[in-house]
Formats: structure tokens, C-alpha cells, sequence
């Protein structure tokens, strides 16, 4: 039996409609933990990636509660961006569920932005319950300090590189510019960043490791009796206590946190309490230069 040539030219259209768009003309699909990461693996894609992160700004990271749509595009996904380092250990499950090769540990599309980062404030001694939240790995909030911002860019470009190699060059390119960027902030950074150098300032909970280390700022202690515990008046008392003997005057906190704990202590001590962004979406941020700017503008105005 003859087919209509009407019938085949209707077929192949409807066939080229159905199946998957060349590389050439598909964005590569790049899932984050993190609204930082989403961020820094846009500036890596730019018009080649369509990127979204599972976490959304200002919600704890630590208490991610994932959705069927989060597996669902997981599912589809290119290139999955993980803080790593026992920090975002939601993404498990979620990896598990998705069931997709490409972005499992060990596929072409698994990046694990901590690798080559030099890690801070790995515990030495037994983590127990009462630790709080401890990272045997080490502070996983490197992500805040845009030296480090630097290494996880190019392990995303790694990443970009093996999924989608046609592109390459375009990656190559816009990784060269974003970590321009970067070099040409830091001397801006490091000069706002001076009247903060060896001073010591209290925070909420102990995000800011990496960024504090870098630009040479002591943290004094934070709010939190222990990472991810909850203020109590007696340790909220005894810090405010010794903030007075010691004479310290700067608070960095958080977007994510309650108001009423720092405050409270700015009250009593007369220390210069300032917020800064727990993350890129809030307090007017939307790249991850921008975001360095609020954090770098919230310790000047603290420390001065």
C-alpha cells in the first residue's frame, strides 16, 4: 500500500518536533543546590545554560525539603551543582529519585563545586549529638568568599565542558570574564574590607568563615551557642557579658535570622549591628558580584 507523500512530510515534521534539539541549539540544563552556585554557573553558561537552583533565597540550606518537580527536573538535567562537603545531603535523595546517569556521582554532569577548595574548620575531635551542626568535611560555607568563588566556577566549567564539548570555547571564554570580574573587585573589596582587618565582630552562625578569613576580620562568636542551636539567655547573656569586656562593637548577621536575638545584644552592648545577605535574591542581590558588594558594605558599615 503507497503512504501519501502528504502523510511522510507530516510524519517527519512532527518526529523532528518530538525528538530531542541538537546540542547545538538546546540549552544545556543545569540544576544547583544553591542559589550561589546557580549564579555563578549562569556567568560560566551564560546563553548556553538554562540554570535553577533547588534551594530558593533566604531558606535555610540546611533544611531543604524537596519537591516531586525538583526530581522531575533533576530528572532532565545536564549538569547537577552540589555544595558537597556533608552539607547539602538532601541532594541524595534527590539524585536517587531522579534516576538520571548524567548528574549521579561519577557521571559527566556531577559537580561537586568544594573540590580543590581549601577547607576550613575541619573538626579535629569526635562529632557527638551535642555538637550542633558539625561538618566532619569542614565549614561547607566557602561559597561566600569570592577566592572560592573562583575555584567553583572553574570546577562548573569542567563540568559544562564534558556534557556539552561543542561548547567549550564560549565556556572558556565567559569563565575568563567572570573571574575578571572577580580580580577586579577584590582590590575595591579589600580597601572597604581595611577597617575591619584584625577586628573582632559577632555573627549569627558561622556562614561567614571563609569570607572573614580572606580579608583578614576575626570572628569573636556567634549567637549561636554552637552551630545550628538556637540562642539561649544564658549564652546570649555571657556573650554580652564578655562583648563588654572586650570592648566589641561590630555584628554581622544574616538575612535568614530572627531580629530579636541580635538586637537585643546590639541594645545592650552598643555594638553597630548591620545584616547582610544570607543569600543572592534578597536585599536587592542578583549576581554574585552584586552579592559580594552587600556582604563587603554590611562589615565596613559595622566595623567603622
Amino acid at each position: 500500500m503507497r503512504i501519501p507523500i502528504a502523510s511522510v512530510i507530516i510524519a517527519l515534521i512532527a518526529a523532528s518536533l518530538l525528538a530531542p534539539a541538537s546540542r547545538a541549539d538546546a540549552a544545556v540544563e543545569v540544576v544547583a543546590a544553591i542559589p550561589e552556585l546557580a549564579a555563578i554557573a549562569r556567568e560560566v553558561g551564560s546563553s548556553k545554560v538554562r540554570v535553577s537552583s533547588i534551594a530558593q533565597p533566604n531558606q535555610d540550606y540546611h533544611k531543604v525539603d524537596a519537591r516531586p518537580s525538583d526530581v522531575a527536573r533533576l530528572s532532565r538535567a545536564d549538569v547537577l551543582v552540589r555544595v558537597g562537603m556533608d552539607f547539602d545531603l538532601w541532594a541524595d535523595a534527590l539524585i536517587a529519585a531522579a534516576r538520571n546517569k548524567k548528574v549521579a556521582v561519577g557521571g559527566p554532569g556531577y559537580v561537586d563545586a568544594s573540590q580543590r577548595i581549601k577547607r576550613l574548620e575541619v573538626p579535629t575531635e569526635k562529632i557527638t549529638g551535642a555538637s550542633g551542626d558539625i561538618h566532619a568535611l569542614g565549614n561547607p560555607h566557602y561559597y561566600y568568599d569570592p577566592g572560592c568563588a573562583k575555584v567553583i566556577a572553574h570546577n562548573i566549567l569542567l563540568g559544562l565542558r564534558r556534557v556539552s564539548p561543542g561548547d567549550a570555547g564560549v565556556f572558556d571564554a565567559n569563565y575568563k570574564k567572570f573571574i575578571a570580574a572577580i580580580d577586579a573587585a577584590m582590590p575595591r573589596w579589600q580597601r572597604q574590607m581595611a577597617v575591619c582587618k584584625g577586628k573582632p565582630v559577632v555573627t549569627y552562625h558561622k556562614n561567614w568563615c571563609y569570607f572573614m578569613n580572606r580579608f583578614g576580620v576575626r570572628e569573636f562568636q556567634t549567637l549561636e551557642p554552637k552551630p545550628g542551636i538556637p540562642p539561649s539567655p544564658g549564652h546570649i547573656n555571657r556573650l554580652i557579658q564578655r562583648m563588654k569586656r572586650e570592648s566589641v562593637k561590630a555584628m554581622v548577621v544574616e538575612s535568614i535570622y530572627p531580629k530579636r536575638f541580635p538586637e537585643f545584644v546590639a541594645r545592650e552592648t552598643g555594638a553597630r549591628l548591620e545584616w547582610a545577605p544570607y543569600s543572592i535574591g534578597v536585599m536587592g542581590t542578583r549576581d554574585y558580584i552584586g552579592f559580594v558588594d552587600k556582604i563587603v558594605e554590611a562589615f565596613h558599615n559595622a566595623c567603622r
